[in-house]
């Protein structure tokens, strides 16, 4: 199997540290040092992903963000603002939030209620570019959907070249799994529709695409975290 290059192009954002009160849910999980995490800002804004802290060792890796709205029958309802798919979770008597629709790995999720604190995340945090916004994205799908003139894709495990636990395994049975230490972090169907390959979480339905180019492809967007890496595809 050859090698493609391939590239992922994922949101751009320019950071300021600002502080504002935000409400903080965590993992209920037998692990106190590794747990997922929601925090809810007080503008409507919420980041959503996994944390380490232990010691004098924190970090957060971003799954996803954007806006939310709490409902009146105390549903919460995270809306993505760059691929534009729904997170939902539900209070309890205690305040605690359940997950009811998300990715797999979110399958009975409990998030226990840590009240209110001081954080950096506020309206100032993120300034994102607006060339990245969902609706640039989804006229970008439709330019590539649309091109006749097929380009050369085959499937394989693509991978970062210095970073060899992001990958990305599009399997010939129109499977594809985005794995992780424990758990994939994705993993469900793709399509190919024109130049364009559409990925859909099987928990959580479409999820993200891919622009086919000559010789490598362009991810659009995965995860938060995920950066403009170059990335090979290496023979089974």
């Amino acid at each position: 199997m050859k090698k493609i290059h391939v590239f992922i192009l994922i949101i751009v954002s320019s950071m300021t540290s600002a502080f504002g009160q935000v409400h903080e849910y965590l993992e209920n999980t037998t692990n106190e040092y590794e747990s997922m995490f929601l925090t809810l800002c007080d503008n409507n804004y919420y980041i959503f992903g996994f944390r380490v802290d232990y010691m004098d060792i924190f970090h957060e890796k971003i799954i996803s963000d954007g806006f939310y709205k709490q409902n009146h029958n105390d549903t919460i309802v995270l809306n993505d603002q760059v691929n534009g798919y729904e997170l939902v979770f539900i209070k309890d008597q205690n305040n605690d939030l359940h997950a009811i629709k998300g990715f797999c790995f979110m399958d009975n999720l409990k998030l226990i209620d840590k009240g209110y604190s001081q954080g950096v995340y506020d309206s100032s945090y993120y300034v994102f570019d607006p060339n990245h916004s969902l609706d640039n994205l989804l006229n970008e799908r439709e330019k590539y959907r649309n091109q006749t003139a097929l380009r050369d894709f085959q499937p394989g495990v693509y991978e970062i070249v210095h970073q060899s636990d992001n990958q990305l395994i599009i399997n010939v049975n129109k499977t594809y799994s985005y794995p992780s230490k424990d758990k994939p972090l994705s993993e469900g169907t793709w399509k190919r529709e024109g130049n364009l390959l559409i990925f859909s979480d099987k928990c959580l339905g479409e999820f993200f695409t891919a622009f086919i180019e000559d010789d490598y492809i362009i991810v659009k967007h995965l995860f938060y975290f995920s950066k403009n890496e170059k990335f090979q595809i290496f023979p089974e």
